[in-house]
């Protein structure tokens, strides 16, 4: 916290705020300046020495971490009820993960300083993705369902319904009932892997765009055929609006396939440390970790920058 900061939470202090209260309404009950000067005098010298002092900093640095822990509580509140049964199993799975490794790393103080902050950090980021994984799904859907309600199948052999499923280890689950060709009520494949997710996505995106040229094909003869301009025009525009709808989906592809890695990453680094916990020194564990926390901050900025695209398409 910066020295700035110091000094004014110092001030705010409900104590030193009840004090300069008191010191106010002793000099206007004695119609004295003096209990003021003295107040004063006392408020400066608490001011001077107080903000810059251990005590203080480390009064500072957990009042920081209980208000960080409040704030995690209530977004883990709000947010894990929201998931889907899989999802909340895999979050919560996580969490007795690392409950057993704060257990195991008690004895050493090092890993309260350096490493469990970061599992934290990396536990929330797994509930965020959570959210976005679950969102992009079913931005896909329902433009899928979308390009379907025309009356026309994109791609028009492979067509495929969705579902909901459930999966991870015998429970890892995604929207899926792939039949590739086979009559309908064939066999259902159930996802279980990212790769699967990826041949969900991969098929999804595939039809949507192959829905989004056909349109696109059609619009552009119809530009060629058409002679007024402003006509024309407009026709240009949904070719363009069109264009950049084939482009996003893609992109919303594969973000959501890279999220679902992402996602097992954090699983087996938890499950790592939890195995290794005893066999390694906190530098071997930290720097481990601080490879995830790179690639997890490197996927959170990508999803910061798609945001503006979000609310386009919404």
């Amino acid at each position: 916290m910066s020295r700035i900061n110091r000094y004014s939470e110092a001030f705010k202090e409900s104590a030193n705020l009840i004090g300069l209260s008191g010191i106010v309404a002793v000099s206007c009950a004695a119609t004295s300046v003096l209990p003021l000067l003295v107040g004063v005098a006392a408020e400066t010298a608490y001011l001077l020495f107080v903000p810059d002092s251990k005590w203080y900093g480390s009064r500072l640095s957990q009042r920081d971490r209980e208000a960080a822990l409040l704030k995690r509580k209530a977004f883990r509140d709000q947010t894990v009820p929201q998931l889907r049964e899989h999802m909340r199993e895999r979050y919560l799975h996580l969490e007795t993960v690392s409950v057993q490794i704060r257990a195991q790393a008690a004895a050493d103080p090092k890993w309260y300083g350096d490493i469990l902050p970061k599992l934290d950090y990396l536990l929330d980021k797994f509930l965020t993705f959570a959210v976005k994984e679950a969102q992009f799904r079913a931005y896909l859907k329902t433009i899928w369902e979308e390009c379907h309600s025309t009356g026309s199948r994109p791609g028009g052999t492979a067509g495929f319904e969705l579902v909901t499923t459930d999966n991870r280890q015998g429970s890892r689950t995604y929207d899926s009932n792939f039949r590739g060709g086979k009559p309908a009520g064939g066999n259902r494949l159930q996802p279980k892997t990212s790769e699967t997710v990826a041949q969900w996505v991969g098929q999804v995106v595939n039809e949507v765009q192959e829905h989004y040229n056909g349109e696109i094909t059609g619009l552009k003869e119809l530009e060629d055929r058409e002679a007024d301009t402003s006509t024309k025009a407009v026709i240009g525009k949904r070719i363009d609006v069109l264009q950049q709808r084939h482009e996003f989906v893609n992109k919303i592809g594969r973000i959501l396939t890279n999220l679902n890695y992402q996602m097992e990453l954090l699983e087996d680094t938890f499950g790592l440390i939890n195995d290794q916990i005893r066999a390694r020194s906190p530098e071997q564990v930290l720097s481990e970790i601080e490879g995830v926390v790179d690639q997890t901050d490197s996927m959170t900025q990508l999803l910061e920058e798609l945001a503006p695209f979000e609310h386009m398409a919404a």
